[in-house]
């Protein structure tokens, strides 16, 4: 545990903590609270949260499957089939996989036996994790109902929001490169040239510990995420620190399919896109797709096809065709086309920029020398430019 990146999280959950020391100790074990008697640990939490997340599904699946009929309260399902129902969506792993695919429990405050015997991976670990996160969101905005649905709603989307990029992205590098990507941090100067040190050296929206930090580009206005793969950088952005980090997942994929496919094929075959989507897939380059049709009528009323294809990390890609078997490969096409001749943005190195126009500031010859000489002794093993 090196630290918590607060802003990260609260992106990524969609809610802003007035109190943040509440959002600290819904990241802190008992074990941790234990050798620290000055703090508190999330277990209330955890039990305030697991019963406001019982409410939230169960009101989702009145809503979704009852109705009142002749002044009578009716169901589409049965008492057993919602308690089946209920079980499968707040399930221990699918929350524990909530958790997991963001590496939450990476932010976790353990006390040392913990540490010792990896609790972080532990699925009870991180259901409890997301239970004490709703907590100490109901604890902060005073049990508002409409704000802890909405927490909720995101927090049960983190299961299936991309499914699980971050292992995708880990892995395709891995498998490549024989290396997991490395997370490189954007670093801007600060206002005043004079204030170039260590703890003050970063623009106040610098954020979090490095392998999940981001920074916020003073000619943007957005988050920057750096992910370096076989010394190539890959830059997100986005307008919080979780929007940026997807960002540059989603391109670090991208990057990484079309690097398996220039060493598995010469040439593709485009004349047959969902033959040639296939074998993508038997090759494990790309995950499974998936075809969806749809058939509407034009205002002559001649029957057309709608067909959407889906991939994971890629999004869904839509044709339409008065054949349903061309249609199929209208959309393989497109969804095809833009594996292979969509243009990555790469860098050989990190750059970090010394000047901008707008909002950043101009370094005079002496203050440049002084900022060259501060940032060696700070990063001996960076360039500036």
């Amino acid at each position: 545990m090196n630290g918590i990146d607060r802003d990260y999280i609260q992106s990524a959950i969609n809610y802003c903590f007035k109190n943040t020391r509440l959002l600290d100790q819904a990241f802190t074990r008992k074990s941790y609270s234990a050798e620290h008697p000055d703090v508190q640990n999330n277990e209330l939490l955890e039990f305030y949260g697991d019963r406001i997340l019982d409410l939230f599904v169960t009101k989702m699946m009145y809503n979704q499957f009852s109705k009142i009929v002749n002044n009578e309260f009716v169901s589409e399902k049965s008492e057993g089939e919602l308690t089946k129902l209920k079980a499968v969506l707040v399930s221990k792993k699918s929350l524990a996989q909530c958790m997991r695919n963001f590496d939450f429990s990476k932010f976790l405050f353990l006390g040392k036996s913990d540490e010792q015997n990896g609790v972080q991976e532990s699925a009870s670990v991180n259901e409890d994790l997301f239970e004490a996160i709703i907590g100490a969101v109901a604890v902060d905005c005073n049990w508002d109902y409409h704000i802890l649905e909405r927490v909720c709603e995101q927090m049960l989307q983190m299961e299936t929001v991309n499914n699980n990029l971050t292992v995708l992205v880990k892995e395709k590098s891995y498998s490549l490169y024989s290396e997991y990507p490395a997370h490189e941090q954007r670093y801007w100067p600060v206002n005043n040239a004079e204030d170039l040190l260590p703890h003050n050296y970063f623009n106040n929206d610098f954020l979090g510990i490095p392998e999940f930090s981001t920074s916020k580009n003073p000619q943007t206005g957005l988050h920057e995420y750096g992910m370096v793969i076989n010394g190539k950088e890959i830059i997100g952005t986005g307008d919080g620190p979780f929007p940026a980090k997807l960002d540059a997942e989603k391109k670090a994929y991208h990057f990484l399919c079309q690097e398996e496919i220039k060493r598995s094929f010469k040439n593709l075959d485009y004349s047959n896109p969902v033959s040639t989507l296939h074998e993508l897939i038997q090759k494990k380059i790309i995950s499974d797709v998936y075809y969806e049709f749809a058939e509407y009528h034009d205002e002559n009323g001649n029957p057309i096809w709608n067909c959407t294809v889906t991939l994971e990390g890629y999004g869904k890609f839509s044709a339409d065709n008065v054949s349903k078997k061309q249609v199929k490969q209208d959309a393989a096409l497109k969804l095809l086309r833009y594996i292979t001749d969509t243009v990555i943005e790469v860098s050989d190195e990190s750059y970090i920029p010394k000047e901008y126009h707008g909002n950043a500031f101009f370094l005079s010859d002496e203050e440049k020398a002084k900022y060259e000489a501060e940032f060696e002794k700070i990063f001996p093993n960076k360039e500036t430019k």
